[in-house]
């Protein structure tokens, strides 16, 4: 299961990522299977954090991935709650390495003002493989690779968080069901 396919680009469908998180007790293996198992829905990955599962979905236009997003949530039992990002901007970044064991999430409040200038500097960092400008330019969420976990904290800790213009960073691993 690849972590980064592509979904979104000049003229490509729209894109979503969305973050689950489960009821406690639920079965977070079957829930994973079952969304892998939609239509629209690109990837599902287990996440450890503040949520349980990323998923990323793709349709037509904007409407329709609405629509995918309710359709989706509503079929799986055992979700408590939700955040849907849209994408507004998909890219890849120069400084990836898909030959990485450890993969990672993080979801950024921004400062939109200068968010050209961070999309530029996490284009070219070590560890970024890509990014999602969502929420009017207001939050982004950058897929990580590194060789542990913890090389990917610290890049977060050491050169994201103190960039002008991140306000806040939620980190989530992924993880691997198989």
């Amino acid at each position: 299961m690849s972590t980064q396919p592509e979904i979104s680009d000049s003229g490509a469908p729209a894109g979503a990522l969305v973050f689950l998180r489960g009821e406690k007790g639920a079965d977070f293996a079957e829930i994973h299977s079952s969304l892998l198992r939609q239509d629209g829905v690109a990837a599902s990955v287990p996440v450890l954090g503040d949520w349980n599962i990323l998923l990323r979905l793709a349709a037509k236009d904007r409407e329709s991935l609405k629509r995918l997003v309710e359709k989706c949530i509503g079929s799986v039992k055992g979700v408590e709650g939700f955040e849907a990002h849209y994408c507004e901007e998909t890219w890849k970044a120069s400084g990836g390495n898909d030959e990485l064991n450890a993969t990672a999430c993080a979801v950024l409040d921004v400062d939109s003002g200068g968010l050209s200038t961070l999309v530029a500097r996490f284009r070219a960092m070590a560890g970024v493989v890509e990014g999602n400008v969502t929420a009017g330019g207001k939050k982004m969420v950058l897929f990580l690779r590194g060789n542990s976990f913890r090389e990917i904290r610290d890049v977060v800790s050491g050169e994201i968080r103190p960039l002008p213009g991140v306000l806040r960073v939620k980190l989530l691993n992924a993880m691997n069901f198989s």
